[in-house]
């Protein structure tokens, strides 16, 4: 097989000699009909380009818009070709011209807003749903070609550093032209050409009637059953050397008002405070947000971008969540035991939550090819509090033989949770020619206290004389300093780049935990030691990281081979005698290896090795109440873990049909030296590590498929998801190995229907099973389906109505229905520049949703109480 050729080259204007930007320049071989390979000029007109053929010669193709095409024999074999253009003056018809709605420019991929929005887009978050490649998830992350962007830029700066829901959720979708994706980009540049990313990011592009205007939105919303209201207050403004968005938004109507202010950039939690302590409440259904959750939130967002001088850009952010939530439900736990037992716990639970969030950050930046300095200061607080009230009682027998169910007793919760955390991250980057140096220092430090009281008393054996307790207490105190810091030193030659990176880390943390009975006089008993701990955990490591990789032509291999070395030092003051002093000498090796195999496809390849050792969570010896339902301690050996990461994935794009696709396969494998085991005592349990050596092995398979169709004006997408893991796990002081097996389908279409009416529909199949090795009595496989879709009808220019509809099924419900419908109803009318529209939602009055879900070896069922039929009116205005 003939090599690889490579040509390169400049395109220019035959008048002046000045480069011509956006030119194509195609290849192929004599007479044929099919394109060896295409590339387009960049802003210098320099074009370059790859290709293999047999035959001797090839005819190079150069053409653009207004200027005479140009075709030229190049003998078959790599060298640099320059191309001069004579202008053509062309005479066209009258004709309506509609641009791609996806055009490439070299790494960039160009989404026309106006090519996928339709009437009923509001935001850019709206659009963003229906662009091929891209992919939005529930919770508001931004996925390209299945991987997670790494930036969000505005105008190509990046003003909300990593809480791009905010950016989403409230710049209209009018305002913005064009949705950049910045295929492998690298956000430092200091690090182009010497670190290689797969990953991409978003750029919005704004009209121009868009920028450098100062823009507010206001909406006042209220409504009935219960008494409802809805208001926002958003303002925007984007220039060249300012940017800023702040927003307010409040509601008691269903919708999480926080939920855009979480930041989605990797890293932006590397301090993270044990939560040890959890209220036993409802968990979240898998069902739209505004269907269950009773609320009252307050949230507000400041987010303020400027350039000083030549390549800097401060940023000052801050937020600020003030959350008042209600869950109520019934729920159903069935846990398999020994001896083809099981124990049923059931639960009529109600609880309110309380969260108040404060987080504000201060980063300045200046990002340019040789020199790299960013500096990020954060301090955040959040108070949560909550109180509930249990109904609990528990069942006993064999198989799917219970008793009725007994021990039904009313408990009472309490928490309190206050964490506050402050950090700095400091980066500094400088290239000399082919070396470059880098030193990264990260410091934060982390404070809580938390309380959770239990009424009335409970874990009776714990205590020596329980005669005259009525409640329970357990306190926690942590207090957390972390450090990391790197320092790197950088080599480029030719295809070959090479890091050595020396690195050194701190993490002291104490913990202190008492758990005291209370008398009816309000006394607390004293804490004796199995019930306290004192635990000191600080861990020092000191590690060489040296990392290698080859980048030429179309392949890319990364090689990192780091070898660390861990000191910890622990000690519990509760009298439990632990091994204080640990020495790990770890070696945690990877390889990473892509390949373009065209311009259409490319395939990735990684292999990893690591160990992890435990963290706190996992140290303390003296007992802690999690929950009142749960009791841990752990018998002081250090847990460790060793795993193996296999995968394989296989990449297609191609922009000009708007096809994007991926299929991925994952395996791994873990031997850990603890197993942890659970024991049951009525509605209580508790959880104990062994040291035993045990395993687990995952396997997964995945397929994402999304297709722009224009001739239905439609997008299309495709997911399939499999995935089995085993491993063990110990019931009643018995060990039981089970497998867990998951499959999941998920079709949909977005469509317009013309100027008249636009399309949604989803459907969603999953089917999860578990089996228990060596038993005959599996748990059956639990169906479940989803089906969302949406109509939307535009009969005249400034009237909107939108029919909405939803439905459930899930067949391992055997008491009441199986299936479960919603529907909507909506209504905008828009006058110039306010808007006035109604929303009727659950039209049905549905009030419950019942929910059937395996984890490990347990069987959880449950009925969710949900938010009545509601109307609410809104009227929205906005001043520019």
């Amino acid at each position: 097989m003939k090599a690889q050729t490579g040509i390169q080259g400049v395109v220019g204007h035959k008048a002046d000699g000045k480069g011509l930007a956006g030119v194509n320049v195609t290849v192929k071989e004599k007479d044929a009909a099919s394109v060896l390979a295409y590339a387009f000029t960049d802003q210098k007109g320099a074009y370059k380009l790859s290709f293999s053929s047999k035959a001797d010669s090839v005819v190079v193709t150069v053409s653009g818009l207004g200027f005479k095409k140009l075709a030229q024999v190049i003998d078959n074999r790599s060298g640099t070709y320059h191309f001069s253009l004579d202008a053509e003056v062309i005479k066209l018809k009258e004709v309506k011209v509609n641009p791609p709605k996806i055009r490439k420019l070299n790494d960039t991929l160009n989404y026309l807003v106006d090519g996928f929005a339709d009437k009923n887009d509001r935001t850019i978050g709206d659009v963003l749903k229906k662009m091929p490649g891209i992919r939005v998830a529930d919770d508001g992350s931004i996925t390209y070609n299945n991987k997670p962007i790494n930036r969000f830029y505005i105008e190509n700066l990046d003003l909300l550093k990593g809480r791009y829901g905010i950016a989403t959720n409230n710049v209209e979708a009018k305002d913005v032209a064009t949705v950049q994706v910045l295929e492998n980009h690298q956000p430092v540049k200091a690090l182009k050409n010497r670190e290689f990313t797969d990953e991409a990011a978003i750029n919005l592009k704004l009209k121009d009637g868009a920028k450098g205007v100062l823009t507010a939105n206001t909406q006042l919303g209220t409504g009935l059953s219960p008494f409802l209201w809805n208001n926002e207050l958003t303002s925007t403004y984007f220039n060249k050397g300012r940017q800023n968005i702040n927003t307010y938004k409040g509601n008691n109507t269903g919708n999480d008002a926080g939920a855009e202010l979480k930041s989605y950039y990797p890293g932006d939690n590397q301090l993270s405070p044990y939560s040890a302590l959890t209220l036993q409440s409802p968990s979240a259904p898998p069902i739209s947000q505004k269907r269950y959750l009773y609320n009252r939130a307050n949230a507000a967002s400041a987010n303020n971008l400027w350039s000083l001088g030549k390549d800097y850009q401060l940023n000052a952010n801050v937020i600020y969540l003030n959350d008042r939530q209600e869950k109520e439900n019934f729920s159903r736990s069935v846990y398999y035991l020994p001896a083809d037992s099981v124990l049923a716990i059931e639960e009529n639970l109600a609880a309110t939550t309380h969260t108040d969030l404060l987080e504000t950050g201060l980063q300045l930046n200046r990002n340019t090819e040789r020199y790299y300095l960013d500096n990020a200061f954060r301090f955040s607080g959040k108070w949560d509090r909550g109180s509930g009230i249990s109904e609990s009682g528990e069942r006993s027998g064999s198989g799917a033989q219970e008793a009725g169910t007994s021990n039904w007793q009313n408990i009472f919760q309490d928490l309190k949770q206050p964490v506050f955390k402050v950090d700095n991250t400091f980066s500094l980057i400088r290239n000399y020619k082919r070396l470059s140096l880098k030193l990264y220092s990260y410091n934060g430090y982390s404070s809580t206290d938390q309380e959770l009281s239990v009424e009335p008393f409970l874990y009776d054996a714990l205590f020596g004389n329980a005669v005259g307790l009525t409640a329970l207490r357990q306190s926690v105190g942590q207090r957390q300093f972390s450090s990391a810091n790197r320092l790197t030193l950088g080599l480029t030659k030719g295809s070959w780049k090479q890091n050595y990176t020396l690195a050194a880390d701190l993490n002291l943390q104490q913990l202190n935990t008492q758990l005291q009975g209370q008398e009816a006089s309000g006394n607390f008993t004293s804490a004796v030691d199995s019930l306290s701990n004192g635990l000191t955990w600080n861990k020092y490591s000191l590690s060489f990281q040296p990392d290698y990789t080859y980048a030429k032509d179309k392949i890319k291999v990364t090689l990192q081979l780091p070898l660390v070395y861990n000191y910890l030092y622990r000690n519990n003051d509760n009298g439990n005698e632990i091994e204080r002093h640990i020495n790990r000498l770890l070696f945690n090796p990877s390889i990473n290896i892509r390949y373009e195999l065209n311009l259409f496809w490319n395939m990735t390849a990684a292999v990893s090795y690591n160990n992890e050792q435990g963290g706190i969570e996992n140290g303390f010896t003296g007992y802690m109440m999690q929950s009142y339902r749960s009791l841990q301690r752990n018998e002081g050996q250090l847990s460790e873990q060793k795993n193996q990461s296999y995968s394989l994935d296989l990449g297609y794009r191609h922009p000009l049909h708007a096809v994007f696709f991926n299929l991925g396969l994952r395996h791994g494998r873990s031997s850990m030296n603890l197993l942890y085991g659970y024991a049951y005592q009525d509605i209580l349990s508790f959880k104990k590590a062994y040291f035993i050596s045990n395993g687990s092995n995952r396997y997964s398979i995945y397929a994402r498929l999304s297709k722009g169709i224009d001739a239905i004006a439609s997008t299309l997408s495709l997911d399939a998801d499999y995935s089995s893991s085993s491993a063990s796990q110990i019931s009643q002081d018995k060990i039981i190995d089970f497998t867990a097996e998951n499959f999941n389908l998920r079709p949909a279409i977005s469509s317009k229907l013309g100027k008249w009416a636009s399309l949604s529909y989803t459907f969603q199949y999953a089917q999860s099973r578990n089996r228990v090795r060596n038993n005959a009595g599996d748990f059956k496989p639990i169906n479940s389906s989803r089906q969302q879709a949406q109509l939307n009808f535009f009969p005249v220019k400034a009237l909107t109505i939108n029919l909405g509809y939803e439905n459930f099924y899930n067949g391992a419900i055997v008491s009441g229905s199986r299936g479960m419908n919603f529907a909507d109803l909506g209504m905008r009318y828009v006058f110039k520049k306010v808007e006035l529209s109604a929303e009727y939602a659950n039209v049905f009055d549905t009030r419950q949703y019942i929910a059937a879900a395996y984890n490990d070896i347990s069987t959880f069922y449950s009925v969710y109480n949900l938010r009545p039929a509601q109307l609410l009116l809104k009227l929205r205005f906005k001043i520019r």
